[in-house]
């Protein structure tokens, strides 16, 4: 079943002319393309989240919008999907059908979910998820398809905001047992049950990266954008589909730069942090912060002068799994929750890391969804001038807490899902750092 656009509504996406028909440039220029497709479920498919509420209509499409660039002879495709997250076999599936269709190598492909909210859920599928979760594959596809053959000579500008309004890392330290609480939780409120909390545990990374893609003639073809929060303004009870924040940057974006603008959206990582307000009836208004802080750095972007590379590598990497049994008896109790998502669990875990770059930026995955300490160690070791990092990149392994956030407890280490051990998740992330490197000592700026 391909045609899973909710209410059966047909969307013309733009598609600029085929690669064909465009001058390719100079010898060594770089060449980018832009392409989008509908994801959007039909009526009945279930959202993400708990409840398992049946989608009833959309408030906005949701889209896998794809950059491919190239230049020296290698091309790399990153493709942001309106989605919570993505396994790896819809992942792989949909990375063979790009090579089939494209000839870009399955290393050069990074499927990156926005960890959008109002999606539907995608790690256990269900029954009335199943004709959409087959249909996946190849509409991913389709978008790398028509960004492919859009590949035209551009110019590159880089700008950044630093974002520090509507975001906060949700977890607080109680001063009762110097243990996390979530900020959503209630008892928070209660100053008997807590009678002091010692500020949040960790930081949060403000900068919102927008990578400005221009045709030669000037005007702007699409943009990159990497910012860390959890996109969960919009209320999704409601059982409407929507893309969320970003896909709020990306109207802005095509309201500031013309309506063929097609921004590609990569989350952060977000997995302690999230925006002050969630699941609200204004999700618009706040969701309109971010995205004039991204329509700034795009309007203050500089070019990127002399020639351009670029380039990619992969590693998969077999981790150790995380046992849920170790766990400190009471732990969960103490944040409410009845039981814990226990069970036994295979030892090894094969997942994927990624890198790519894009001149003066390097580019570095996680599959999991990863605590913004980690991200900023990533950008702190990385040898590129300017580095972000793509979270719940071509698999998904469940939260990655730091050493801290596991001795704190919390929901990411107890109730949310996590399948790596603390010293995975320090080779998934060691790995990335060591693919930036590989790829800043080739040849090529």
């Amino acid at each position: 079943m391909r045609r899973v656009l909710a209410l059966g509504l047909v969307l013309i996406l733009f598609v600029a002319p085929a690669s064909a028909e465009v001058d390719k440039g100079p010898p060594g220029a770089l060449r980018v393309g832009f392409g989008q497709s509908d994801i959007t479920p039909l009526v009945g498919a279930t959202l993400t989240g708990a409840g398992h509420v049946r989608g009833v209509g959309t408030d906005d499409h949701l889209l896998a919008r794809t950059l491919v660039a190239q230049s020296g002879g290698r091309t790399i495709a990153i493709v942001g999907v309106d989605l919570v997250k993505i396994r790896a076999d819809l992942a792989d599936a949909a990375i063979a059908l790009v090579s089939q269709r494209t000839g870009i190598d399955r290393d050069a492909v990074l499927i990156c979910p926005s960890h959008n909210h109002s999606s539907p859920l995608i790690p256990m599928g269900g029954p009335t998820n199943k004709d959409y979760l087959s249909a996946l594959p190849g509409l991913i596809a389709d978008s790398v398809e028509r960004a492919h053959k859009a590949l035209q000579p551009v110019r590159m500008l880089l700008g950044r905001s630093l974002v520090y309004e509507g975001l906060h890392n949700r977890r607080v330290v109680s001063k009762a047992d110097g243990l996390v609480l979530n900020t959503w939780l209630k008892k928070l409120d209660d100053l008997e049950q807590v009678p002091q909390v010692l500020g949040t545990e960790g930081p949060i990374d403000p900068e919102l990266w927008v990578a400005r893609f221009d045709a030669l003639d000037g005007h702007v073809l699409g943009t990159l954008v990497n910012f860390t929060c959890h996109p969960n303004l919009h209320d999704r009870r409601a059982g409407k589909w929507s893309a969320d924040f970003p896909g709020v940057i990306a109207a802005r974006m095509a309201r500031a730069y013309g309506k063929g603008v097609v921004t590609v959206f990569t989350q952060g990582c977000s997995g302690n942090v999230n925006p002050t307000a969630q699941f609200i009836p204004d999700w618009r208004e706040k969701a309109a912060v971010f995205a004039a802080a991204a329509v700034t750095a795009a309007k203050r972007a500089k070019p990127i002068e002399g020639p351009i590379g670029v380039d990619y590598a992969r590693r998969d990497v077999q981790v150790p799994r995380r046992q849920p049994a170790d766990q400190r008896h009471g732990a969960v109790a103490r944040l409410g929750w009845r039981r814990f998502p226990g069970g036994a669990a295979p030892r090894n875990r094969k997942v994927p890391v990624n890198a790519a770059r894009i001149g003066p930026l390097g580019i570095a995955t996680n599959p999991g969804e990863v605590f913004v300490e980690w991200g900023l160690s990533v950008k702190r070791r990385s040898p590129f001038p300017h580095t972000i990092v793509c979270e719940l990149t071509n698999e998904w392994v469940g939260y990655e807490p730091t050493a801290q956030g596991f001795q704190h407890e919390g929901y990411e280490t107890l109730v949310g899902v996590n399948f790596v051990a603390l010293d995975g998740i320090q080779t998934l992330v060691d790995t990335a750092v060591e693919l930036l490197q590989e790829l800043w000592e080739r040849d090529g700026r």
